[in-house]
């Protein structure tokens, strides 16, 4: 069963058990969890936030590289000096401008990253919370 499934289960449980007149502990307890859950979620968002904007930087940063390749394969076009070394060099132009800015797969994994450190700080809570409630049941 994954984590959130028994954290949730036995939380219910919990204030289901508990009742309208919950004990001290189990307040605390719920309490607990209340506040978890926003800061569990402004932390997945300051992660979110960060590693899309390192995302942003490596893309942007890859595809000036793009920009500048094209630019310097354009300046030596305009500066050949036969018609051979203008149709080599325009070739290479062509070349340069036709490739993709950036490697899809890089492009994929990125994502994939980004999605991992925005859900991390969630995924630890939620855990922690497992361990803790079910040491409780034992």
């Amino acid at each position: 069963m994954s984590a959130t499934a028994r954290v949730a289960s036995i939380g219910v449980a919990r204030i289901v058990l508990a009742g309208p007149l919950s004990g001290e502990w189990d307040r605390a307890e719920f309490s607990l969890i209340g506040r978890e859950k926003p800061e569990a979620m402004c932390e997945s968002l300051q992660a979110f936030t960060s590693s899309f904007a390192n995302m942003g930087m490596e893309l942007a940063a890859e595809a000036s590289g793009q920009v500048w390749a094209t630019s310097a394969a354009a300046s030596e076009v305009a500066a050949s000096q036969s018609a051979t070394q203008w149709l080599e060099r325009q070739m290479a132009l062509v070349k340069i401008a036709a490739a993709p800015a950036f490697d899809p797969f890089q492009f994929i994994g990125s994502a994939a990253r980004v999605m991992r450190d925005g859900l991390t700080p969630i995924h630890d809570r939620v855990t922690a919370n497992a361990r803790r409630l079910e040491a409780l049941e034992s």
